[in-house]
């Protein structure tokens, strides 16, 4: 039997994208995805794709999708979680291979590399992720060092953390991962072919909300960190330096497709 992993896909009227997320899901090779969308009361149709797809869909209220997603992880029972927004979607094997690097490595969270895409589908370029030694000095420089759609986490490690804190409505997932630090997680860093894809679009709250996004991060890394250091601003530095090339990519397709608009800076900080 091919291992399993839970994925809860947190839902509110995502009938436009809704069916690229559930179908990367069904059609993960070497893995079978438990998947669970709870859904803040749709009107547009997500809950007929979700029959579609015979995935099960539990209402939970709308206002806080980090709690709707505690809501929809606390009952599953894999020994790995992971959740994944209803615009984003995984590369085919992306599960089976980070499950296997976190049970190679004896790991609590897994991450890998991550694609990042405009608001019609069309790749705009990749982030290759920090070591994981190197984390907490970016969370000093208020940095996540790897996207939230490419990483998996046990069981155990989201009951001992109690979820993800639904103070936050827009950093949570920094705040997780690194309460998980913290707490001495072992995190896994996969490198290779990228495992997710995260969609950009220009209403998102972390881009319509930058400044919010980035006070909240530096909420929850005063609670539990000193203040940067320069070793710290050196690994901010040194991640930038890997991902360098992108930064080029980027500006080239933005010049390719036409598009003038913002496109957060998904490559600096504190977009997840």
């Amino acid at each position: 039997m091919p291992p399993r992993i839970s994925v809860v896909v947190p839902t509110l009227n995502s009938a436009q994208t809704l069916d690229m997320t559930l179908m990367s899901l069904r059609l993960q090779i070497g893995c079978e995805a438990m998947i669970r969308v709870v859904d803040g009361g749709s009107t547009d149709g997500t809950l007929e794709i979700c029959k579609r797809w015979q995935v099960p869909a539990i209402y939970t209220p709308p206002g806080n999708m980090y709690r709707a997603i505690n809501d929809g992880l606390n009952s599953c029972g894999t020994p790995w979680l992971m959740y994944l927004n209803s615009d984003d979607y995984l590369y085919p094997k992306s599960l089976a291979r980070l499950l296997s690097a976190g049970d190679s490595q004896d790991a609590n969270i897994v991450y890998g590399v991550c694609d990042y895409m405009d608001s019609e589908g069309r790749f705009l370029h990749s982030f290759t992720p920090a070591p994981p030694v190197h984390l907490l000095g970016l969370f000093r420089c208020n940095v996540l060092g790897f996207s939230q759609p490419a990483a998996i986490f046990r069981k155990e490690v989201f009951t001992s953390l109690d979820g993800f804190d639904d103070k936050f409505d827009l950093g949570s997932d920094a705040d997780f991962y690194l309460r998980a630090l913290v707490k001495g997680c072992s995190f896994a860093r996969l490198l290779g072919p990228s495992v997710a894809v995260f969609r950009l679009r220009q209403d998102q709250l972390s881009s319509a909300r930058t400044t919010d996004l980035a006070a909240q991060m530096r909420l929850s890394v005063s609670r539990s960190l000193s203040r940067a250091g320069l070793d710290d601003r050196l690994k901010l530095a040194l991640l930038r330096a890997r991902n360098f090339p992108q930064y080029f990519i980027r500006i080239l397709r933005r010049r390719c497709l036409g598009d003038r608009r913002f496109v957060p800076r998904t490559m600096d900080s504190d977009v997840t």
